[in-house]
């Protein structure tokens, strides 16, 4: 038996225990991460100051047992100077101390953990403990000696309620004004490789922008000036180098520049993810030439390819 969230305990004191707590905290969120605050900044000495803030932690690190923590603000433990020749990264993180679980007190903590010095260093991600949350890498310089000459790698992780939208996620421009390079038909070209992340299964909306129109059939390497010249391209959304079903089509335009548009919604798994545009042109009619520029009257903006996330799939 358990009881409700907000009921007061019974006559033996019996009601919420920590374990249902943190499974009712779970349930309201995807993810772990930070919600408000915690900006990680450096200092004059060997510390790093963390604001004030909230966040969800994980404590044994799996869904199901989430907490959620505050910090009042303050200093990290210190951490070592800089290497006199590589630089590093260091991670600040925060961790929830629980007395049921061994530690000698409940207190929200802080704690660093330090990469290895190298030219060219990697963020240390598999040496910070499972029982906490991440709040920011630093990249320190060589000859660091104090952490106000540290910055942020700007990839700080937040929480996400469950059910909620991130919004845009992902954006590529390709700022290009002129013929496209599929003048031979049927041969596939492969575009705007971009790269995103998922904390959770995900829908996402996959959307593609253009403006075009057709090449001159005297002159391929300008755009038509005669209605009556055709030209038609396929172009279509590859998630991690597979066809997306039903995200793909071929586009007639003339002389005039004209804005298409192409959109598909993709249920993904949780982790890292590639989308790209796989083109063509379509054996028939003129090769197809891609308006990009903006002028007293008229904006055309690059070919845009953008990833929306749609919320949680629970397809």
């Amino acid at each position: 038996m358990t009881t409700a969230l907000g009921i007061r305990p019974d006559a033996k004191s019996q009601g919420v225990s920590p374990q249902v707590h943190r499974h009712i905290i779970s349930a309201q969120w995807a993810s772990d991460g930070i919600i408000q605050g915690l900006t990680v900044t450096g200092g004059t000495g060997l510390t790093y100051s963390v604001a004030a803030g909230t966040a969800l932690i994980q404590p044994d690190g799996q869904k199901g047992e989430a907490v959620l923590a505050y910090w009042p603000g303050g200093q990290t433990p210190a951490v070592a100077a800089g290497n006199a020749g590589l630089s590093r990264y260091d991670i600040i993180w925060m961790r929830a101390h629980d007395l049921d679980k061994g530690d000698a007190d409940n207190q929200v903590v802080l704690g660093v953990t330090q990469g290895t010095p190298a030219a060219d260093p990697d963020v240390p991600i598999d040496q910070v403990p499972s029982d906490v949350v991440r709040l920011a890498a630093m990249l320190v310089p060589a000859g660091m000696t104090q952490t106000k000459s540290c910055s942020t790698d700007g990839a700080e992780r937040y929480a996400m309620p469950y059910g909620a939208s991130k919004g845009l996620i992902a954006r590529n421009v390709r700022n290009y004004e002129g013929p496209s390079n599929i003048a031979d038909g049927d041969k596939d070209y492969f575009e705007q490789d971009t790269v995103f992340y998922l904390p959770t299964d995900r829908l996402v909306e996959l959307r593609y922008t253009a403006t075009a129109c057709a090449c001159r059939h005297d002159n391929p390497k300008k755009p038509t000036e005669d209605a009556t010249q055709m030209a038609c391209w396929y172009v279509g959304f590859q998630i991690d180098g597979k066809d997306v079903q039903g995200g793909g089509g071929q586009f007639q335009v003339s002389r005039a520049w004209q804005q298409v548009h192409l959109n598909a919604l993709v249920s993904l798994q949780a982790g890292w993810h590639t989308v790209r545009t796989r083109n063509h042109r379509v054996t028939w009619g003129e090769n197809v030439y891609f308006i990009c520029h903006s002028d007293g009257k008229e904006n055309y903006p690059g070919r845009t390819l953008e990833v929306w996330d749609r919320g949680v799939n629970v397809g």
